[in-house]
């Protein structure tokens, strides 16, 4: 997939390291009009939900910050080992610091609602795009740019939910298991896009 990034660069004596930093899926946002509306529609919805799961908490860290702690660890021995904790940083967003077990399960279940709706639904503009004309490889390779973004804030989100799930006995398996399949099909529709550009760099005359 290709991405457009900026670069952070951090040197030592003797050392010296560069490490591409994502800014994040609202960069593929477009308002070019030649664009199939299924594409802007894609990209819409791709930095909205990106920026759902960051402000519900359901994401951890801001774009690069894994990348940042990493290149912190090898250049400067910072572990950061006081920062929280994805769950640490849910029950902040959501309120629910110091909340009691029935609340914490509770607002879950209505967070893995919403964030299984969000999921679907952009799974369905990516299959919608895969039958779309007027596509061409780069647009579409910027197109799998914002769906690689929902793809990683799902891995987290269901890395959270699963542990919150743990915690509480099993009662969030049915709602985990629908973040689950949501996933599942954004995963697909992203692979059938990279078969699309494939078969259009692929094409006679291309």
């Amino acid at each position: 997939m290709m991405f457009r990034t900026g670069l952070m660069c951090a040197c030592l004596i003797g050392l010296s390291a560069c490490v591409a930093m994502p800014s994040g899926p609202a960069e593929f946002v477009s308002t070019d009009r030649l664009l199939p509306q299924a594409q802007l529609d894609l990209r819409r919805n791709a930095a909205a939900l990106d920026a759902r799961f960051h402000e519900a908490g359901w994401v951890a860290e801001a774009h690069g910050a894994t990348v940042q702690r990493l290149t912190g660890i090898l250049l400067f021995g910072r572990s950061n080992s006081g920062r929280a904790t994805p769950e640490e940083v849910y029950y902040q967003a959501a309120g629910l610091t110091d909340a009691d077990p029935a609340l914490i399960q509770e607002a879950a279940r209505r967070d893995l609602a919403e964030a299984s709706t969000l999921i679907y639904n952009l799974a369905r503009d990516g299959e919608g795009v895969a039958e779309a004309h007027g596509l061409t490889p780069d647009s579409i390779s910027d197109d799998l740019g914002a769906l690689e973004y929902a793809l990683t804030n799902a891995r987290q989100a269901l890395a959270l939910f699963r542990t919150l799930n743990e915690s509480g006995d099993g009662r969030l398996t049915t709602e985990v298991g629908s973040l689950e399949l949501a996933s599942e099909r954004l995963n697909n529709a992203a692979n059938t896009l990279m078969s699309r550009r494939r078969e259009l760099r692929n094409a006679p005359g291309s």
